[in-house]
């Protein structure tokens, strides 16, 4: 089989060029976003974690190492995930619109201090209105995402922070942000916890 027409080899080779992008791309980004974690969770504030579309699963998968593990033994650290309960979310779509669903859970938990993690689907978009009810109750927000949709969000607060991973293409999209929650995960716990 020619290697230059080889499905597997076209698909490790996407995903490799879009990670070393990435990372020149994202190092500052990343290292900001770990410190803005940091301090809210030594400062008495709390993190709390979302997504639309495969960004909920990939938020849900990052909440999870924060309160387990990744790379050491350790306290769980305190992240509230929010908008991954499929019967609190659909009540909140069908009075009020996906759109709004997060949105409103932002509304009701967040408080000064905090810091709002959203992880965009791989198409991009939807978290328009969690983003102004983050701000609204004066949180920093990490937004981590790309592709097209992602272009319409913008982050008025000068603390926020725009983790876009540099590929239209959804598959890429969500390796690297997987990739970059992962990264965020063992930054965190060194700086909390050294070598515990």
């Amino acid at each position: 089989m020619d290697e230059l027409n080889d499905p597997v080899q076209l698909w490790f080779t996407g995903h490799v060029d879009t990670v070393y992008r990435s990372l020149d791309a994202l190092h500052g980004q990343i290292a900001a976003a770990t410190w803005s974690i940091r301090d809210a969770l030594l400062g008495g504030g709390r993190l709390l974690v979302g997504g639309s579309g495969t960004g909920c699963a990939l938020s849900q998968l990052f909440c999870a190492s924060l309160l387990a593990r990744l790379s050491m033994e350790r306290p769980p650290l305190p992240v509230v995930p929010i908008g991954n309960d499929p019967v609190t979310l659909g009540a909140m779509a069908d009075g009020y619109g996906y759109h709004e669903a997060l949105a409103r859970h932002i509304q009701a938990v967040a408080a000064p201090g905090d810091t709002v993690l959203l992880v965009t689907g791989a198409a991009g978009g939807g978290l328009a209105h969690a983003i102004r009810a983050a701000h609204a109750r004066e949180a920093r927000i990490i937004l981590l995402g790309g592709g097209a949709g992602y272009d319409s969000m913008s982050l008025p607060g000068e603390d926020d922070i725009d983790i876009r991973i540099p590929s239209e293409e959804p598959p890429r999209i969500s390796e690297c942000q997987l990739l970059v929650l992962n990264c965020l995960v063992e930054l965190v716990e060194r700086e909390i916890f050294g070598s515990y």
